[in-house]
Protein backbone atom coordinates (compact mmCIF):
# COMPACT_ATOMS: atom_id res chain seq x y z
CA UNK A 1 0.00 0.00 0.00
CA UNK A 2 2.99 2.02 0.87
CA UNK A 3 4.24 1.71 -3.06
CA UNK A 4 0.89 2.39 -4.61
CA UNK A 5 0.32 5.89 -2.28
CA UNK A 6 4.23 7.15 -3.17
CA UNK A 7 4.01 5.87 -6.79
CA UNK A 8 1.18 8.09 -7.26
CA UNK A 9 3.10 10.79 -4.85
CA UNK A 10 6.13 10.59 -7.41
CA UNK A 11 3.27 11.07 -10.37
CA UNK A 12 2.40 13.58 -9.15
CA UNK A 13 5.61 15.39 -8.00
CA UNK A 14 7.04 14.55 -11.91
CA UNK A 15 4.45 16.38 -13.09
CA UNK A 16 4.93 19.42 -10.78
CA UNK A 17 8.35 19.39 -11.25
CA UNK A 18 8.24 19.35 -15.29
CA UNK A 19 5.86 22.68 -14.83
CA UNK A 20 8.95 24.41 -13.23
CA UNK A 21 11.21 22.84 -15.64
CA UNK A 22 9.05 24.64 -18.70
CA UNK A 23 9.46 28.22 -16.73
CA UNK A 24 13.02 27.66 -16.21
CA UNK A 25 14.15 26.83 -19.98
CA UNK A 26 11.67 29.55 -20.98
CA UNK A 27 13.57 31.93 -18.93
CA UNK A 28 17.02 30.88 -19.84
CA UNK A 29 16.19 30.62 -23.24
CA UNK A 30 14.85 34.74 -23.08
CA UNK A 31 18.11 35.58 -21.45
CA UNK A 32 20.38 33.69 -24.45
CA UNK A 33 17.91 35.63 -27.12
CA UNK A 34 19.03 39.23 -25.22
CA UNK A 35 22.51 38.21 -25.27
CA UNK A 36 22.49 37.44 -29.01
CA UNK A 37 20.60 41.09 -29.68
CA UNK A 38 23.32 42.54 -27.71
CA UNK A 39 25.90 40.38 -29.48
CA UNK A 40 24.78 41.28 -32.77
CA UNK A 41 23.96 44.88 -32.21
CA UNK A 42 27.38 46.08 -30.61
CA UNK A 43 29.73 43.22 -31.48
CA UNK A 44 28.03 42.37 -35.43
CA UNK A 45 28.90 38.42 -34.32
CA UNK A 46 27.97 35.78 -36.56
CA UNK A 47 24.99 33.04 -35.55
CA UNK A 48 28.17 30.35 -34.85
CA UNK A 49 30.04 32.39 -32.55
CA UNK A 50 26.97 33.88 -30.84
CA UNK A 51 26.37 30.44 -30.11
CA UNK A 52 29.61 29.42 -29.27
CA UNK A 53 30.24 31.99 -27.12
CA UNK A 54 26.78 32.56 -25.11
CA UNK A 55 24.61 28.90 -25.92
CA UNK A 56 25.79 26.89 -23.11
CA UNK A 57 23.00 26.82 -21.08
CA UNK A 58 20.18 25.03 -22.85
CA UNK A 59 20.89 21.51 -24.41
CA UNK A 60 19.36 22.13 -27.07
CA UNK A 61 21.78 24.95 -28.24
CA UNK A 62 25.28 23.07 -26.96
CA UNK A 63 23.46 20.39 -29.23
CA UNK A 64 23.07 22.85 -32.42
CA UNK A 65 26.77 23.96 -32.24
CA UNK A 66 27.86 20.51 -31.70
CA UNK A 67 26.68 19.78 -34.88
CA UNK A 68 27.58 22.69 -36.65
CA UNK A 69 30.87 21.63 -35.37
CA UNK A 70 30.66 18.23 -37.56
CA UNK A 71 29.70 20.20 -40.86
CA UNK A 72 26.18 20.71 -40.74
CA UNK A 73 24.66 23.63 -41.44
CA UNK A 74 22.68 26.14 -39.10
CA UNK A 75 19.00 25.01 -40.72
CA UNK A 76 19.74 21.38 -40.16
CA UNK A 77 21.45 21.84 -36.73
CA UNK A 78 18.75 23.62 -34.90
CA UNK A 79 15.47 21.36 -36.46
CA UNK A 80 17.88 18.58 -35.12
CA UNK A 81 18.29 20.09 -32.30
CA UNK A 82 14.63 20.42 -31.61
CA UNK A 83 14.61 17.03 -30.62
CA UNK A 84 16.50 17.65 -27.76
CA UNK A 85 14.57 21.07 -26.59
CA UNK A 86 11.59 18.75 -25.83
CA UNK A 87 13.14 16.67 -24.07
CA UNK A 88 14.46 19.10 -21.87
CA UNK A 89 11.45 20.25 -20.25
CA UNK A 90 9.43 22.60 -23.15
CA UNK A 91 6.12 22.72 -24.39
CA UNK A 92 5.17 21.16 -27.85
CA UNK A 93 4.15 25.00 -28.31
CA UNK A 94 7.38 25.93 -26.97
CA UNK A 95 9.61 23.73 -29.34
CA UNK A 96 7.15 25.05 -32.34
CA UNK A 97 8.17 28.51 -31.58
CA UNK A 98 11.57 27.70 -31.67
CA UNK A 99 11.74 26.49 -34.24
CA UNK A 100 9.69 29.13 -35.58
CA UNK A 101 12.81 31.51 -34.47
CA UNK A 102 15.14 29.28 -35.58
CA UNK A 103 13.94 29.20 -39.27
CA UNK A 104 14.11 33.00 -39.26
CA UNK A 105 17.82 33.57 -37.46
CA UNK A 106 20.52 34.42 -39.36
CA UNK A 107 18.64 34.81 -42.36
CA UNK A 108 18.69 38.54 -43.02
CA UNK A 109 21.33 41.66 -42.19
CA UNK A 110 21.70 42.61 -38.51
CA UNK A 111 18.99 44.92 -38.42
CA UNK A 112 16.59 42.51 -39.92
CA UNK A 113 18.05 40.12 -36.72
CA UNK A 114 17.80 42.32 -33.98
CA UNK A 115 13.53 42.56 -35.09
CA UNK A 116 13.59 38.75 -35.44
CA UNK A 117 15.03 38.34 -31.84
CA UNK A 118 12.52 41.24 -30.78
CA UNK A 119 9.62 39.43 -31.84
CA UNK A 120 10.53 35.90 -30.81
CA UNK A 121 11.06 37.40 -27.44
CA UNK A 122 7.87 39.01 -27.21
CA UNK A 123 6.21 35.86 -28.62
CA UNK A 124 8.08 33.82 -25.98
CA UNK A 125 7.56 35.65 -22.89
CA UNK A 126 3.98 35.35 -23.84
CA UNK A 127 4.41 32.03 -23.28
CA UNK A 128 6.28 32.04 -20.48
CA UNK A 129 3.67 33.81 -18.80
CA UNK A 130 1.69 31.39 -19.25
CA UNK A 131 3.72 28.67 -17.78
CA UNK A 132 4.28 30.78 -14.71
CA UNK A 133 -0.02 30.86 -14.50
CA UNK A 134 0.62 27.06 -14.82
CA UNK A 135 2.55 26.20 -12.60
CA UNK A 136 1.10 28.32 -9.96
CA UNK A 137 -2.85 27.12 -10.30
CA UNK A 138 -1.29 23.56 -11.64
CA UNK A 139 1.55 22.21 -9.20
CA UNK A 140 -0.05 22.02 -6.02
CA UNK A 141 -2.83 20.35 -7.75
CA UNK A 142 -1.07 17.59 -9.67
CA UNK A 143 0.92 17.31 -6.30
CA UNK A 144 -2.24 16.37 -4.56
CA UNK A 145 -3.93 14.61 -7.31
CA UNK A 146 -0.75 11.99 -7.09
CA UNK A 147 -1.14 11.51 -3.24
CA UNK A 148 -4.73 11.06 -3.18
CA UNK A 149 -4.55 8.73 -6.68
CA UNK A 150 -2.15 6.70 -5.16
CA UNK A 151 -4.23 6.59 -1.28
CA UNK A 152 -7.15 5.76 -3.63
CA UNK A 153 -5.70 3.20 -5.70
CA UNK A 154 -4.27 1.32 -2.00
CA UNK A 155 -7.68 1.81 -0.66
CA UNK A 156 -8.78 -0.32 -3.29
CA UNK A 157 -6.78 -2.76 -3.80
CA UNK A 158 -6.24 -3.27 -0.05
Amino acid sequence: MLLLIGAGALAGYSESLRLKMRVLRLEEFLRFLQTAETAMRFAAEPLFKILQKHGESLAFLRECRSLMEKGENFDEAWNHSMKKAAASGFSREDVERLRGFGAGWGVTDTEGQIAHCRLSKELLEAQLQEARLQKQTKARLYQMLGIFGGIGAAILLG
